[in-house]
């Protein structure tokens, strides 16, 4: 503390606050951890590879967990490949490389850079580890040597700073080199890379806009503060050789579309001041890269996956945790096997990282760590070496957290994806996945991050309850031998198209006939006159169409679908106004209602007052020994049917609906034991989704056996939607968090409520509302409205949707086919969460009629 008053006094600066409230959240015992860690290393140097053997071995006889383990893969290690310089690579960067010791560069880099400096747009397709950045900073450097600048694209800030520093260290090793080839008075912005995004002061924005010529940016940046302004960049555009795209498997789905849109914009003003750059893409092992890279870019890719990096010894396990509840079915939570799974790792002296799905996941992880380690006798202290690492995190705590793990202070870190992309975070040993990523590049993505120091890795995947981990917990070669996902866009959704449509027309005048993007010249004509006649954004002369808005129409176009502003946290502990987190704004609806309690770095704190209006949550430490989470309901209305036909006993159709959530209460779950030990009230505003769906329609006069108990067929319409929601994951290999689930009913104001003690039929308003996460009026066995004609949506999670509505739709027989198959694999005898839901609490047998009513919509579809 005094360490932090006397920084304070010296600048009071939002920059010192943030590196304080960084160094004190990062550790109260920070030096005492450095010394502990000194200490540690002298008295256990290379054992921790050892003692990581020795458990994988104790695991392979069925000991500790292994008896919970339904597989162990051995990947051995792989030599490097390694290839010549490409010819046309600098003389004097050869020299730079020599002198850092490379000799030869691996197959990939070499070839990849080969493309590259002939002109040809190349994707980069290797694991994580494997030298991609190389393989775009080397003919960077070769075109800043000519006067030439560069644009790199990434999709994340933290990722932003972490290549800036690496570009940085390389440049300047290469300055050396290139002496001759360098501007005296350019020196300073030819040969430092600039990040430009959000976190950029407004004077350092200037200097970069006027002189920089290499610029590190996001896409939405580019997209809001860059392209809209060109012409203050028009010394950067004229001399542009290369852009560069990295982790372009990011780019998927309506995000994906986004920045599809404002790379075209790019393209158009890069032609406007006489630019054609070379694209340079890397992405993670996707099955479509270079139709991926055609598609987001509008170019011609040159594919370069020969991967010629060395990879360390491997071992991955599948756990899956031990039932705990057999009534109900339910294992061990993910989250308690991979916090006992990292204990032990950590208390090896393995540097170990866990990734866990939600934010909340993340803190409540990291609280049962730090407990448990601190109460372990002769362990130094470790609790202290502990940190967690997401979203929401002020700027200097993030760049901490990731220099204390390459310096190795830090020796376990509780994560969400925010460390899944090639941050560098030193050498880990142990990555353990709290439940299934939901993909198979994200699942490699994270297990990449052990493994880098060259010696034996290991990695855990955790198992959950839901049927997509349960499926590939035990069916672990879907994973090892599964083609990687396809990566899909429609840069041509014409609702996103339109938008960037505006944003073009506000940057450059559209020629009556020019095309924009995918959408040629006559769909542009039509886009534009329509805009003109029914908005009066433009007009047209002299055979242009011109912007006559006074609006700026980049700063109404979000391309992550966020439309809010984000909630700031401030802590109010010590009678201060320390803002110490940020939260999006859909995040802050089930994160930071009154009386909420909201975990930083695994300290809970109380929300005491949320000023809607003004995104800010104030809240103070909490010792009451829980956490919350809320319950919400989310009714579906659709809006229009763009397809629809009878398959008997059901009906089916595809079509956009309106998704609105209603926030309705929370709960209180005690830490450790995992109860629940009471609710709450929440009053917040409705959050309103547009999307696309695919729905099945289930009269029930056609179903009078299994119709004749409200209860039961309440239930068995439920554990069909459950099972389809499981078949629509797999068949569309997309994160489970990319559908949802509702059940209701077109007809009337009725939906279905699944609540913590069964399921009941309620009254509301709207096409078809189902809680989530909450409790309903009704208690076990008690019986409500009679359902009538329920309606399954499975929709989109996004936005204007990405088409997994109308895959369903368009396959709908093989489609119940995998979901007749899920259902008769399961092991269970009347449900459970693997396939059609928990059993309820009356015990009534489900599984079968479930499977009784798919067989006669299969028979329907055929």
């Amino acid at each position: 503390m005094i360490f932090a008053r006397d920084y304070s006094a010296r600048d009071s600066s939002q920059k010192l606050l943030y590196i304080i409230s960084a160094i004190v959240a990062y550790s109260g015992e920070y030096f005492t951890g450095l010394r502990l860690q000194r200490e540690s290393n002298m008295r256990n140097i290379n054992t921790p590879q050892g003692n990581l053997k020795d458990l994988i071995e104790g695991w392979q006889n069925g000991r500790g967990i292994g008896r919970h383990l339904t597989s162990i893969k051995h990947i051995k290690a792989r030599e490097a490949t390694y290839a010549d310089f490409p010819q046309g690579l600098s003389p004097d960067l050869q020299k730079m490389l020599r002198a850092r010791g490379i000799e030869r560069l691996y197959s990939h880099q070499s070839e990849a850079i080969r493309h590259a400096l002939n002109g040809d747009n190349v994707v980069v397709v290797t694991p994580t580890a494997s030298g991609k950045s190389l393989c775009y900073n080397l003919p960077v450097i070769d075109a800043i040597a000519r006067n030439g600048s560069a644009l790199f694209l990434f999709p994340t800030k933290a990722l932003s700073q972490d290549q800036t520093a690496e570009l940085n260290q390389l440049l300047g090793a290469a300055s050396q080199f290139i002496d001759a080839h360098r501007d005296p008075s350019q020196k300073e912005a030819v040969w430092e890379a600039q990040v430009y995004d959000g976190d950029t002061p407004a004077d350092v924005r200037r200097r970069i806009r006027r002189s920089a010529r290499l610029v590190v940016t996001n896409p939405d940046m580019l997209h809001s503060g860059i392209l809209p302004h060109h012409s203050k960049w028009a010394n950067f555009f004229r001399s542009l050789e290369y852009v560069i795209v990295d982790e372009i498997h990011t780019y998927r789905g309506v995000f994906g579309s986004h920045v599809a849109n404002v790379i075209r914009r790019l393209n158009r003003i890069c032609a406007h001041y006489g630019a054609s750059p070379t694209f340079i893409a890397t992405s993670a092992t996707i099955a479509n890269p270079s139709e991926l890279a055609n598609t987001l870019t509008n170019k011609k890719f040159s594919l370069v996956n020969n991967n010629g990096a060395p990879a360390s010894e491997r071992y991955l396990c599948f756990f899956n945790p031990p039932i705990v509840d057999p009534q109900q079915m339910r294992r061990q939570s993910p989250l308690s096997a991979a916090e006992r799974v990292a204990r032990k790792t950590i208390s090896m002296g393995c540097g170990t990282i866990v990734f866990a799905r939600s934010r909340q996941s993340v803190e409540v992880v990291v609280h049962r760590l730090k407990s448990k380690l601190s109460r372990q006798r002769g362990q130094n202290h470790l609790e202290n070496r502990i940190a967690s690492y997401r979203g929401g995190y002020l700027p200097g705590l993030r760049r901490s957290i990731e220099k204390g793990l390459r310096d190795g202070f830090i020796l376990g870190v509780i994560s969400t994806n925010a460390l899944e992309l090639g941050i560098d975070i030193g050498s880990l040993d142990v990555c353990i996945l709290a439940g299934y990523p939901g993909s198979v590049a994200s699942t490699w993505q994270q297990v990449g991050r052990a493994g880098r120091s060259g010696g034996t890795s290991l990695a855990v995947i955790v198992a959950g309850d839901s049927a997509v981990d349960q499926f590939i917990i035990q069916h672990p070669e879907y994973f090892i031998g599964q083609s990687p996902e396809e990566a899909r866009i429609d840069p041509k959704n014409l609702l996103i198209a339109v938008e960037h449509l505006k944003c073009a027309a506000y940057e450059l005048e559209f020629k009556v006939g020019e095309g924009f993007g995918d959408l040629s010249a006559t769909e542009t004509d039509e886009a534009l006159e329509f805009l003109a006649g029914e908005t009066g954004m433009l007009t047209q002369a002299g055979g242009l169409w011109k912007w006559s808005d006074q609006t700026y129409p980049a700063i109404t176009v979000n391309l992550r679908n966020i439309a809010e502003e984000n909630f700031v946290v401030i802590d109010q502990t010590h009678n201060a106004s320390n803002v110490v987190a940020e939260v999006d704004f859909e995040g802050a609806h089930t994160a930071l209602y009154p009386n909420a309690v909201y975990q930083i770095s695994g300290e809970p704190y109380r929300v005491e007052r949320l000023d809607y209006d003004e995104r800010r949550a104030y809240v103070r430490k909490s010792d009451d020994g829980y956490y919350t989470t809320a319950m919400h309901f989310s009714a579906v209305h659709v809006l229009d049917i763009f397809d629809e036909r009878d398959v008997l006993p059901g009906r089916i159709g595809f079509g956009e609906i309106r998704v609105t959530q209603r926030f309705v209460g929370y709960k209180k779950i005690k830490f450790g034991t995992g109860e629940n030990i009471g609710y709450g009230e929440i009053n917040l505003p409705e959050l309103d989704l547009h999307t696309m769906a695919y729905w099945l329609e289930l009269p029930t006069d056609n179903f009078p056996k299994l119709a004749n108990n409200p209860e039961q067929w309440a239930r068995i319409v439920f554990g069909v939607g459950k099972v389809l929601q499981t078949a629509a994951t797999l068949r569309l290999m997309c994160d489970a968090r990319d559908l949802d689930l509702c059940i209701g009913s077109q007809s009337d104001d009725q939906w279905l409520s699944e609540g913590f003690d069964g399921l009941s039929v309620r009254s509301g308003q709207g096409a078809g509302e189902v809680l989530v996460g909450g409790d309903s009026d009704f208690g076990p066995g008690e019986v409500g409205p009679v359902l009538y004609d329920p309606t399954i949506f499975i929709y989109d999670q996004y936005p204007g949707g990405v088409g997994f509505g109308e895959g369903l739709f368009n396959h709908h027989g093989a489609f119940l086919e995998l979901a007749q198959q899920l259902v008769r694999s399961c092991a269970c005898e009347s449900g459970c969460p693997t396939c059609v839901g928990p059993p309820d609490a009356s015990r009534s047998e489900i599984k079968s009629k479930v499977g009784e009513l798919l067989t006669k919509l299969i028979a329907g579809a055929a």
